[in-house]
């Protein structure tokens, strides 16, 4: 990954010597919303046939370059995610159940990202980038609703999500993902820019911490893995130094 940083790195710098005017560092800040859902494989996704996006917040600050048309960057997000899944109708000791799980779990992600804008007028581009995303979890909770048919009994338990690699802890501390996100770039004039992206970040990996999965009874008999999936809608703010206002 660091070779992969770096050549994309020095190739980037490499074009600036070709036409300054046209190169610049940026810093930005950026916010929006998202939906966010699991991905479940083998015997989990049988158990939780139903799996349903939740609502979340992102934002945080970035940096890079943007040379000619291609761009580098990197920053710091936080990003909400979790999900909703929910079983179909099962029976044991008390009568026939529907359990719903509703997480909201939190993170700071860290993308790295190489993209291309191309500019249908000097003020107005569309952009692409692409590029693995880290995510390093901070904490989360777990509301489980268990029903009954033919009583209103109704059992709610809330509980707790931990990040980090001991038995009691739920989910990995840092989670790799990879991002597509394609957008709108607006220039309003030689430093400023507007940028509206839609981003998708796939989980690439088991959300679960392996020590806690060997040690948990429930996936001796429920086999999977658990991904993160989220969509998210983002406006920015980007202001450009341009190379050629220091010569």
């Amino acid at each position: 990954m660091k070779t992969i940083i770096t050549t994309l790195a020095l190739a980037l710098i490499s074009l600036a010597t070709l036409n300054a005017q046209h190169n610049s560092f940026f810093i930005g800040a950026n916010g929006g919303g998202n939906f966010s859902k699991f991905k479940f494989t083998e015997d989990l996704a049988e158990l939780y046939p139903n799996s349903n996006p939740v609502f979340g917040l992102n934002g945080g600050v970035s940096l890079g370059f943007e040379i000619q048309n291609f761009t580098i960057s990197s920053g710091i997000q936080y990003i909400q995610k979790g999900g909703e899944y929910q079983t179909d109708n099962f029976d044991d000791e008390i009568g026939t159940g529907f359990f719903t799980g509703k997480e909201k779990l939190h993170y700071i992600s860290v993308p790295v990202l190489a993209g291309y804008r191309k500019y249908l007028t000097p003020r107005f581009a569309i952009s692409i980038a692409i590029g693995p995303s880290f995510n390093f979890g901070l904490g989360g909770t777990l509301d489980e609703t268990t029903e009954y048919f033919g009583t209103d009994e109704t059992t709610v338990d809330n509980y707790k999500v931990a990040f980090g690699n001991g038995l009691n802890e739920d989910y990995r501390s840092m989670q790799l993902g990879f991002q597509f996100s394609p957008g709108l770039v607006v220039a309003l004039n030689e430093n400023s820019k507007l940028t509206f992206n839609v981003t998708w970040d796939s989980g690439v990996s088991d959300v679960f911490n392996t020590r806690y999965k060997e040690a948990n009874e429930f996936f001796n008999i429920n086999t999977g893995d658990q991904l993160n999936r989220s969509t998210l809608f983002s406006v920015g703010y980007e202001y450009h130094f341009n190379f050629a206002d220091r010569y």
